[in-house]
């Protein structure tokens, strides 16, 4: 998917921003394991929002969660009950990102069919290095969501030390989504896009400096 670096970088923006804001004003220190009732607390603080979390019973293969904005600043995050708990926490951190990075021109009630899109997005990715060249918006944001709650919960700093680490097989992917506690893939996720990411980051860093 072609995405533009500048809306990849906005996003990461808004990811320092909710980081800063955790590591600066929650009680609980951030470490490798970032909790996802911290993130919540966070993203209402900064955005000024009411978010309900609910667990919700249902069956359904690809559809794990969902967000609800109302007019009043109010927001629910539903997340299926019988998901693992580690994609319990990505779901429920990746869709707190919705409310801190879509525009209202992002909002889709296409849920599964956004969620079937955003799985063959991955894997035009693995096949072709590039994906959708015209990708819809609310797969953009779909994404755009999922990179957000990856930093958030595997952020930059770690990754170039696990990638020697797995280069020296020191480590494995499975060890690494252990220790942060979300799913091998969001790790697998996070490392095949590293480079993009870093530049990005860089990016950032040096516009904070002019």
């Amino acid at each position: 998917m072609r995405i533009s670096g500048d809306k990849i970088c906005a996003v990461l923006n808004k990811v320092r921003i909710l980081r800063e804001h955790l590591e600066r004003e929650c009680a609980n220190k951030q470490g490798p394991v970032v909790s996802p009732t911290d993130v919540h607390w966070a993203v209402e603080q900064v955005y000024a929002l009411t978010i309900e979390m609910v667990e919700v019973a249902f069956e359904a293969s690809h559809f794990y969660g969902k967000v609800e904005r109302y007019k009043d600043s109010r927001a629910r995050v539903l997340v299926r009950s019988n998901l693992s708990d580690d994609m319990k926490r990505l779901v429920a951190v990746k869709e707190l990102c919705h409310l801190a990075i879509d525009e209202q021109d992002d909002w889709s009630t296409l849920g599964l069919e956004t969620i079937r899109g955003l799985m063959d997005e991955w894997r035009l990715l693995r096949e072709n290095g590039e994906g959708h060249q015209n990708p819809a918006d609310p797969l953009v944001s779909e994404m755009l969501a999922e990179i957000a709650a990856i930093e958030i919960m595997y952020p930059m700093h770690f990754r170039d030390a696990d990638l020697a680490k797995l280069d020296a097989n020191d480590t494995t992917i499975k060890q690494i989504a252990l220790e942060h506690e979300i799913p091998a893939a969001a790790i697998e996720t996070a490392l095949d896009h590293h480079e993009i990411l870093s530049e990005a980051w860089a990016k950032i860093e040096n516009a904070s400096k002019t």
